[in-house]
């Protein structure tokens, strides 16, 4: 993996280290400059999860991408940096419930003996990683959250909202799984007619004020807690609003 083009990408510029500074701006600037988005999904375009041809789509075409395709790559970052980490599988709540085991991909990140949370494939979720502790609420930068143990072998992840409580984000384990292994669930997020990302078009992206998102017909953006939307009239607004918005440059758009 070419490295220096991936910090050069997320625009980091300094010195990386294989510590919890490094990893906090690596994790906050990729979710500064690379959208989350389904846009490919949209198009019936296959998604491939080899690095090389994530490379090739994230960081040369600068484009974005959804969970397995966003995590998948930062873990091989990460690693190339030095950093011991590995991807584990979550379970989106929803509809008051919990989805099927590899619903969701997501990182930990091990120093010394601590274990860190990473994940820049969600949408709309962590800034900077959290630490796997449940004694502790954590800022990220923006959201407060918790993590508390939810059965034997999992932990629950916990997300403040509007300060009247905590809502249920996912379930997760920690023992590290492999890639094989949500290739299914990929499968069915980019076919099933029932599929979120089937019936969604979605492209967001965090900023340090708030964000800026593309739901189906619409242009939301939130600066410093006001919000302003607007319906998209045609594909060409649509390609503007990615060209000035998300930085992508897309010819095809559905």
């Amino acid at each position: 993996m070419n490295t220096k083009e991936y910090l050069s990408r997320i625009k980091f510029f300094g010195k990386t280290k294989t510590d919890l500074n490094t990893l906090n701006q690596l994790h906050q600037n990729h979710v500064f400059h690379i959208p989350f988005e389904n846009l490919d999904i949209q198009s019936g375009k296959k998604l491939h999860l080899e690095e090389p041809k994530l490379f090739n789509k994230i960081i040369k075409s600068r484009r974005g991408g959804f969970c397995y395709e966003l995590n998948y790559l930062f873990l091989s970052f990460l690693k190339s940096l030095g950093f011991e980490a590995k991807i584990i599988s979550a379970r989106i709540f929803d509809d008051e419930e919990f989805g099927p085991e590899f619903d969701h991909m997501a990182i930990i990140v091990s120093l010394g003996n601590e274990e860190w949370l990473a994940d820049v494939g969600f949408g709309d979720l962590l800034i900077k990683p959290l630490k796997i502790n449940q004694e502790i609420e954590q800022i990220d930068g923006g959201n407060t959250f918790k993590i508390s143990q939810f059965n034997k072998h999992s932990y629950l992840l916990s997300k403040l909202v509007n300060g009247h409580g905590f809502e249920k984000i996912y379930v997760f384990e920690t023992n590290e799984k492999n890639l094989e292994q949500f290739l299914p669930q990929c499968e069915l997020k980019q076919q099933s007619p029932d599929s979120y990302f089937v019936k969604n078009k979605v492209c967001t992206i965090a900023q340090k004020s708030g964000r800026k998102t593309i739901f189906n017909s619409k242009y939301i953006e939130k600066q410093n807690g006001t919000k302003t939307e607007f319906l998209i009239k045609n594909k060409e607004q649509e390609k503007r609003i990615l060209k000035k918005e998300f930085g992508m440059t897309i010819n095809n758009v559905c």
